[in-house]
């Protein structure tokens, strides 16, 4: 395993120079009144304003000292231990040359070795590219840009056991400072794997654009969000010109003990429901969902048995061929997520998810799109264990079926499809403008779930619900009409019965929308989904009474998150200032991405 990082900058220079002493002058190794050897093997490395020093220390030292001299200015030294091999140096001078020199010292004297030189360079680097596996704890800083080429693996698979981690697993974690732009590479050559990015088991993704802010529940500064996107200028990216990004975790699902990951991305699956991959907060990703095989695509963000100590909080998912998220089982919560012109279903689940999402946006464009919510348990074995307990609530979902987001002629489908025996609760959302139907409950054994409801259930794992939520112009313009509960999916099912049941408090009304909401909009002019009231006679579910349901509901974030009560249907509470509202002034809208974050081609 290896992790390479190459510099891409014509104003950068890097000397490395490395001499060993080999000629007949060499003053003989230690012993008597000898001065001591000469360090060997010294090499000079720049990396910004510093500059690092190595070497091979002779053995009979009682010092060493290092020297970095440039012309015209004072003489750098440092004195260091009998056995050092390395001294960095902090702060030097741009577009200057230092010449580095070792100094041995034992009781008879000092030698000096020869020297090194290298060059601070001339400017920050335009980029710099990463592949391979990355093996040691890193930091991407937002100085710069970072070139992902082919797949890269944050750290080696551990095993499903934080207890008993496998041999040869080696956890790292990889940091992403505020403001960072990271860049897929689109530029693969036929037949190589795709660019995307891989957290195994037992490593870390810390990317957090709101680490500095006391209140971490805040929308990010647009300035601060971590981006990553395509290697493509402004205005000319699109769906799949690169990966995805997939983290895998040791929380428990139901395939069995652990499963492979989509797109060759190793294992994924274990014994801890509270385990950690890190932090994705703040974070956009753009224009992925490349092909890794002829038949594999990667979603935007897989969670592949990540836990609920995975913070996830203010993420969208813009442009990406497949789902835009999907848990594989694992606990881990999602809340303030926006999904935008997904290609597939915007939010996807399976396999055991016990989490839960809350705050949510998907717009639809009808160039591409499925799903708005395709919820499973299990695609093999609709009553495997444990259960999906997952709740999504305030979500908003907007089909594409008309407006200047349906721009092609294929539509998006179904707003809420549960099947392949899904247990899924959902509540106090909006579901509109999907081309084919609203709701479609499919397979025997989500109907029977769906069934399970109706009458009475209501232990988790064992039915599936749309609760106190609104649909309205589904697969017709006659609004609140019985096309919002066509059986798009040919299960037989009788879906508008469901739905009006009483007991359920949903609504077949129109939901308040702007325009706008329809509209592909840009960062700075963002469609304006907060509904212009609440409906008349709506009722709220309370969803604060699901939280800490323990092992057989929701597995809660181990960060503090909770389910919010609201009073209202939807992502965003009537009355908001749409310039306020919490998903305003980060995101982007634009199918081209000109209105994204730049590259080095496209300042």
């Amino acid at each position: 395993m290896r992790r390479i990082v190459r510099l891409f900058a014509p104003l950068m220079i890097v000397g490395m120079l490395g001499l060993t002493a080999c000629d007949d002058d060499d003053p003989p190794t230690g012993g008597g009144n000898n001065p001591p050897s000469q360090a060997t093997n010294v090499a000079a490395t720049a990396d910004g304003s510093d500059i690092t020093v190595t070497w091979t220390a002779p053995s009979g030292l009682t010092g060493q000292r290092v020297e970095l001299a440039a012309t015209g200015e004072a003489l750098r030294t440092q004195d260091v231990s009998a056995t050092a091999t390395t001294a960095t140096f902090t702060g030097l001078t741009d577009a200057t040359t230092y010449t580095a020199t070792v100094v041995t010292i034992n009781a008879n004297g000092e030698t000096d070795s020869n020297t090194a030189e290298a060059t601070i360079g001339g400017g920050t680097p335009a980029f710099e590219e990463i592949t391979g596996d990355i093996t040691a704890d890193m930091t991407l800083t937002n100085d710069r840009k970072w070139l992902i080429t082919g797949p890269v693996f944050v750290g080696e698979d551990c095993g499903p056991d934080p207890g008993a981690p496998l041999a040869g697993c080696t956890a790292v974690t990889l940091t992403i400072e505020p403001g960072t732009t990271v860049l897929g590479n689109h530029d693969i050559p036929a037949g190589a794997r795709g660019s995307y990015l891989v957290v195994s088991r037992g490593s870390q993704l810390i990317a957090d654009a709101n680490r500095s802010l006391v209140d971490k529940g805040s929308r990010p500064n647009p300035d601060s969000v971590i981006v990553f996107t395509s290697s493509e200028p402004r205005g000319m990216r699109a769906r799949g010109d690169w990966g995805g990004l997939v983290m895998n975790g040791r929380a428990p699902i139901n395939p069995g003990a652990e499963a492979q990951g989509e797109g060759e991305s190793g294992l994924f699956g274990g014994v801890d429901n509270e385990d950690s991959s890190g932090i994705l907060r703040g974070v956009r990703i753009e224009f992925a969902g490349d092909d890794v095989t002829a038949t594999d695509q990667l979603n935007g963000i897989a969670f592949q048995g990540t836990g609920a100590g995975t913070t996830v909080d203010y993420v969208q998912v813009h442009y990406n061929v497949d789902d835009g998220t999907e848990p594989f089982g694992g606990s881990t919560t999602q809340t303030h997520m926006v999904m935008t012109g997904i290609g597939d279903d915007s939010f996807d689940g399976t396999d055991g998810y016990r989490g839960f999402i809350q705050f949510a946006i998907a717009q639809q464009r009808a160039d591409d799109a499925d799903r708005g919510l395709e919820l499973s348990n299990n695609g093999d074995d609709g009553d495997a264990t444990p259960k999906t307990t997952a709740v999504i609530a305030n979500a908003t979902l907007i089909g594409a079926r008309t407006g200047e987001i349906a721009f092609g002629d294929e539509g998006g489908s179904i707003g809420f499809n549960p099947r392949e025996g899904s247990a899924w609760r959902i509540y106090n959302s909006i579901i509109t403008n999907f081309a084919t139907s609203g709701f479609c409950v499919e397979g025997a054994t989500a109907i029977a779930n769906a069934d399970a409801r109706l009458g009475g259930e209501s232990t988790p794992g064992d039915f599936t619900t749309i609760e106190s939520s609104v649909m309205w112009g589904n697969a017709t313009d006659g609004g609140d009409g019985a096309a919002n509960f066509a059986d798009a999916c040919g299960s037989g099912y009788d879906n508008q019965t469901f739905w009006e049941d009483a007991a359920f408090n949903n609504l077949t009304v129109d939901p308040g929308l702007p325009a706008s909401a329809f509209d592909l909009g840009t960062q700075g002019s963002p469609p304006d989904v907060v509904p212009a009231a609440v409906p008349g006679g709506y009722v709220p579910f309370d969803v604060s009474t699901l939280n800490n349901e323990g092992g057989a509901g929701i597995i809660m974030p181990t960060d503090g998150r909770t389910l919010q009560a609201t009073d209202y249907p939807g992502a965003v509470e009537p009355g908001t200032a749409a310039a306020s509202a919490w998903y305003a002034g980060w995101t982007v809208w634009d199918p081209t991405g000109a209105d994204s974050r730049s590259n080095v081609d496209d300042q």
